[in-house]
């Protein structure tokens, strides 16, 4: 029986095989502690992360030093938005602004906040799941110190301008923060003279290996938030723990063939997208959610009229690999906060699911892939219909 056909792409990519073999002979050869520089061993550790730092810095454009490296872009959230507060509430900053469809890790930290004096304004988004740059500015202040919107979302691929909604808090004195993880490996990122000064990023969504991501932070406007681990010293006293150096290797090879290769992987899945929800909608009613002028190349949030995914995913599971909502929520069966928030409690949102392509989608898997929905929904609409 051959594998199944992995479309879950924006949960975790398969970590690239040359990235692979640079985490394993890091992981061989190099096994000191790169904090141990007073010894030839850790000094070469410690090389081989900074030369990782600077193959993450030369993709993003930014300075060296202005990269941090935490275990990923749940952590680096936490850092980042749970770090710069108690600056931003002395200086008497503490509205924050974020949106509702968040990842759960952002919207956890503003939660956490607000019951520590921040008062936090939620935008919502419109059916194509894009915020309103009007209500944004409407809602900034003189109190406001940080704003969070993410770059694209995880389950619908939805981009979101986040330039413009960067320039908007920088105006009004406020600190731009992004979660640009889903968007890591498809969407280029240059932050010199940027309005973003903070971003989060996760190796595992970029062809890299799990447990690694960069946070990149602008000195010069956040200062330096506070550390997310009291004890210890490493990285540069922000983030505590001995280096991984291994997948922070590997980070930096997989930004490094990003750097190479995002041109053409954008076009090539594009494609390949476009081809499979032309091929869906010949034989299947469905509704694609999220506005499909300002989306990832990879994506497809679709809901099929009288189709519970749980079913469709169950009937499939030996033939497909995909998503009926966000993964970090799939150990419970409830509509999806993102989908709730651009339709309501509706069939549309509750029926959801995501399609995730990547490097190691074929061409003829596509056809499979839409004769396989295709039969499986009949199947299903059949049985309810009886």
């Amino acid at each position: 029986m051959s594998a199944p056909i992995y479309l879950d792409h924006n949960a975790s990519t398969p970590i690239d095989s040359d990235v692979l073999e640079t985490v394993i002979r890091v992981s061989r050869d190099s096994y000191a502690n790169p904090s141990s520089v007073e010894h030839s061993d850790g000094s070469a550790a410690a090389r081989i992360v900074e030369t990782a730092r600077e193959q993450v810095a030369a993709h993003v454009n930014c300075k060296e030093t202005e990269l941090i490296f935490t275990a990923g872009s749940t952590e680096a959230n936490n850092l980042a938005i749970l770090g710069a507060f108690p600056k931003l509430q002395d200086a008497g900053r503490s509205h924050l602004i974020t949106s509702k469809i968040e990842h759960p890790s952002v919207l956890a930290c503003f939660d956490h906040l607000e019951g520590h004096g921040a008062r936090v304004t939620r935008l919502g988004v419109d059916e194509g799941g894009q915020i309103s740059l009007d209500e944004l500015a409407e809602a900034l202040t003189d109190e406001t110190g940080l704003v969070s919107i993410m770059a694209a979302n995880n389950e619908t691929g939805v981009l979101q301008p986040i330039l413009q909604a960067g320039q908007l808090a920088e105006d009004a004195g406020a600190l731009f923060h992004t979660d640009f993880s889903q968007a890591s490996a498809l969407v280029p990122l240059d932050l010199k003279d940027s309005p973003i000064h903070l971003a989060s990023f996760s190796g595992h969504k970029a062809y890299g290996p799990k447990g690694s991501g960069p946070l990149p932070l602008d000195p010069k406007t956040t200062g330096e938030p506070g550390p997310s681990v009291v004890w210890g010293g490493q990285e540069k006293g922000l983030r505590a723990g001995t280096l991984n150096t291994p997948g922070i290797a590997g980070l930096g090879h997989a930004f490094e063939l990003i750097s190479k290769n995002i041109e053409p992987d954008r076009e090539r899945i594009a494609v390949l997208r476009d081809q499979l929800e032309t091929e869906l909608k010949e034989t299947l009613q469905v509704h694609v959610n999220g506005n499909p002028e300002a989306r990832l190349p990879n994506t497809i949030s679709i809901t099929i009229d009288g189709v519970v995914p749980q079913a469709l995913m169950q009937k499939l599971r030996n033939d497909l690999c995909f998503s009926a909502s966000s993964a970090c929520a799939t150990e419970h069966v409830e509509t999806s906060h993102v989908l709730l928030t651009m339709f309501g409690d509706t069939p549309r949102a509750r029926n959801a699911f995501r399609l995730g392509l990547g490097r190691q989608t074929r061409r003829e898997d596509i056809s499979r892939v839409a004769d396989l929905f295709g039969q499986a929904a009949g199947e299903l609409l059949l049985l309810r219909s009886a």
